[in-house]
């Protein structure tokens, strides 16, 4: 599974799977930490084509493509995840709270409408999350 993360250095989102040294300023980047998100996004043929921005607190977090799964390392406390995808901007956000050591599973999917798709975050369990 790909483990997102972003440098507080240069503000750079990408992809790694261990700690390692960031790969546009060289700092050093953590891939682990006391608690995570895990979203994975839901197939659908709406939008394949078009990877699902993330937002956690307001701050990008890459894309997520269709039937694709990340983990992405936060820091203790209240988070608010948004999703776009494309024109695409209605989104029923999530909001949860981590405690220490913990996971926050989310489900993203689209929601077709009659006159504009609305993007569902949704929290999930483990069992109901993909195999890494």
């Amino acid at each position: 599974m790909k483990i997102r993360v972003k440098c507080y250095n240069c503000n750079t989102v990408q992809d790694v799977y261990q700690d390692c040294p960031c790969c546009k300023c060289q700092a050093p980047l953590v891939a682990t930490g006391q608690c995570a998100i895990q979203m994975y996004r839901m197939g659908s043929p709406i939008g394949v084509a078009v990877g699902y921005g993330i937002y956690i607190d307001g701050e990008p977090m890459g894309h997520l493509a269709n039937k694709e799964s990340v983990y992405i390392p936060v820091t203790p406390g209240f988070h608010n995840i948004h999703v776009t995808c494309g024109a695409t901007r209605h989104c029923q956000d999530l909001q949860v709270t981590i405690e220490p050591g913990n996971i926050a599973y989310v489900k993203a999917r689209i929601k077709p409408g009659f006159w504009r798709n609305t993007i569902i975050v949704e929290p999930a369990t483990p069992e109901s999350m993909p195999p890494a």
